[in-house]
């Protein structure tokens, strides 16, 4: 009997370990039951994340080298286009669904070429990223073609509403993937630690949890930022200058993120910038006791203050002092937001965002 499932192609730079990657795992992973699904990315990579054997995932090159002018950037992104067309018509792809702004970008384009309706999917803060001016052109351009933009958040849907018409904005928070739900447990015993996840960037500032756990120095106590990126030999350094090499570690490349969320006893989240937090999401969803910045975006849609969290002022090292201070000598405070955090995350479960994800799809390929 001829297979009558519709195709979803997903088009991303890479399969790497960030957060829009594992998003398009867990959409994949869910939707595969009622969809054929192809993730369609620019460069041959390994998946970071675990994929079903049914999701096929189709490379437009071996790897790209860095264009050096914008006659290349024009000429390399003429390639990729041309190469997701190919992959839509080969696979008979029925809606394409891109994830970031350059995925975005050459994804819409694509569609429009094999008249199929396109999603795109942002992911970032739109107020702070680092985008090249062909792309900010292209973006402007192109993105009030596609059928939909995906937001993750209701401030950032009304910096875009400027630009695309409101009714063609959806807002969809990240899905917590099933596989993380299922690892959840309450019988590993907690052990004192404080946990941290994100990149190594100057805008995550973990240096800010570093300096606030050398001054409270709390006995017995240990804390763990899981990460990879620019700053960590910096932050390394300011570890060794407080004296700290056996209190504080850096781990990179973590794929059993589980364990540590089950752990530890408290969570601590830094960021000037958000698009949304998925690490701060996930801590919540695991029943830590979590502190973090009230940046733009996101923190704020998660963490009521004082309730299932505290959310703290941006770049105040004071507030985070005295707000983890408190939470590390008060065990009571601990158990009153990891039941309410866990609580609050409900609405991110897998099955309830997926069933808003397959009703958008459905209403754009029936």
């Amino acid at each position: 009997m001829e297979n009558k499932k519709k195709k979803i192609g997903f088009v991303i730079g890479s399969l790497s370990s960030g957060g829009a990657e594992r998003v398009i795992s867990t959409l994949s992973n869910e939707l595969i039951q009622r969809f054929d699904i192809t993730i369609i990315t620019f460069t041959k990579s390994s998946p970071f994340y675990s994929l079903d054997d049914g999701i096929k995932v189709i490379h437009c090159r071996e790897q790209l080298n860095q264009p050096n002018s914008i006659i290349d950037s024009l000429k390399l992104n003429y390639t990729l286009v041309s190469r997701i067309s190919q992959i839509i018509r080969e696979e008979k792809i029925n809606i394409i669904i891109g994830f970031i702004t350059s995925a975005n970008i050459l994804a819409t384009i694509a569609a429009k070429l094999n008249h199929i309706p396109c999603i795109i999917s942002e992911r970032n803060n739109p107020l702070i990223e680092k985008v090249p001016i062909l792309w900010v052109i292209l973006r402007r351009l192109v993105y009030p073609l596609a059928n939909n933009l995906i937001l993750q958040t209701n401030g950032i849907k009304k910096i875009y509403e400027k630009k695309i018409r409101p009714h063609k904005i959806t807002i969809l928070p990240n899905p917590i993937s099933t596989d993380l739900t299922e690892l959840r447990t309450n019988t590993i015993k907690k052990e004192k630690i404080i946990l941290s996840v994100g990149r190594l960037d100057k805008n995550k500032c973990h240096d800010k949890l570093i300096t606030a756990f050398n001054t409270i120095a709390p006995v017995g106590w240990q804390a763990i930022i899981i990460g990879e990126g620019a700053t960590k030999q910096k932050l390394k350094t300011l570890i060794k200058s407080y004296d700290l090499i056996d209190k504080i570690k850096i781990i990179s490349k973590v794929k059993n993120i589980h364990e540590y969320y089950n752990e530890a006893s408290i969570f601590v989240f830094t960021s000037k910038t958000e698009g949304f937090p998925n690490a701060l999401l996930e801590a919540m969803h695991y029943g830590l006791p979590c502190i973090s910045t009230d940046c733009n975006f996101g923190p704020s849609d998660l963490i009521n203050d004082g309730v299932n969290g505290y959310l703290i002022p941006v770049d105040n090292q004071l507030e985070l002092t005295t707000k983890l201070s408190r939470l590390i000598e008060d065990e009571n405070l601990q158990k009153q937001f990891s039941k309410t955090a866990k609580e609050s995350t409900k609405k991110y479960i897998s099955k309830n965002v997926l069933d808003q994800w397959e009703s958008l799809i459905n209403k754009y390929i029936k």
